[in-house]
């Protein structure tokens, strides 16, 4: 069985809104139920996750031998771990802040923007099932994790989530440049390499041109605009996580 991916057709407008359905399903047919058993659904979600970049990634050395995209190294791989770490323990607030504020996000933007899909030939392998419903799922995963308050983000968590970003965002630059001369391949990592293609992305690598010092090639504005956008992204998404808190606390307000 074969299927072509075509974007802004009616089953990419399904991507898109199937994740809040699934996740706003899954919250009220839980709300009322102990926390043990919210625990079990995001803890089943993340284990499903986990298991899907599994298949994914010895799908992908199988067909093509060691390269960058067996590495689990994008923002949107990492993000099957920092959401079952959440939903195991809901202490670690700042892998929650980074699951919320930037994996989400990410695995919304590839819903979206999904132009790379039609580069399959079919979709309907495990590379292709993987990558559609891999990001529905870590949709779907971060909206029930905040709706069941597992995700509770205040702005010191925020800061820790940046110290913690950061650095891995720099890090990328460098690992990309390696795994190019090591494999002779893009490796695209953060998306510090270069722009996403058929992603407002482009633009921002348009604002400046490359640079090679000590062999590593990078674009300084491209890097310097997209990290505020990534910044101003995630602190937009701790905003918006407030609003789940914001009700009980304006109800707990009028009581006093």
């Amino acid at each position: 069985m074969r299927m072509q991916f075509e974007m802004w057709s009616a089953f990419h407008y399904f991507m898109m809104i199937f994740p809040f359905v699934l996740g706003v399903v899954l919250y009220k047919i839980t709300e009322d139920k102990p926390f043990a058993t919210q625990r079990k659904v995001a803890i089943v979600m993340g284990v499903i996750l986990i298991i899907i970049l599994a298949a994914r990634q010895i799908y992908i050395f199988n067909k093509d031998g060691l390269n960058p995209e067996v590495f689990p190294f994008q923002v949107c791989h990492f993000a099957n771990f920092t959401l079952l770490i959440v939903a195991i323990n809901k202490n670690h607030r700042v892998t929650g802040a980074i699951a919320w504020c930037l994996n989400f996000p990410a695995g919304l933007v590839s819903i979206i923007f999904a132009d790379g899909l039609e580069n399959y030939s079919n979709v309907l392998n495990i590379q292709g099932l993987a990558y559609i419903v891999g990001h529905m799922l870590i949709v779907t995963t971060g909206l029930y994790l905040l709706f069941t308050k597992m995700i509770n983000i205040d702005r010191k968590t925020l800061i820790k989530a940046y110290e913690v970003v950061v650095p891995l965002y720099l890090l990328s630059v460098v690992v990309n440049n390696w795994f190019v001369n090591i494999f002779g391949e893009k490796s695209n990592y953060f998306y510090t390499y270069t722009p996403e293609a058929g992603t407002p992305l482009e633009d921002l690598y348009n604002l400046g041109s490359e640079l090679n010092i000590l062999g590593i090639t990078f674009n300084p504005a491209y890097l310097l605009s997209l990290a505020l956008v990534g910044a101003l992204g995630m602190f937009f998404m701790y905003l918006l996580s407030k609003l789940r808190y914001s009700k009980q606390r304006y109800i707990g307000w009028r009581r006093v």
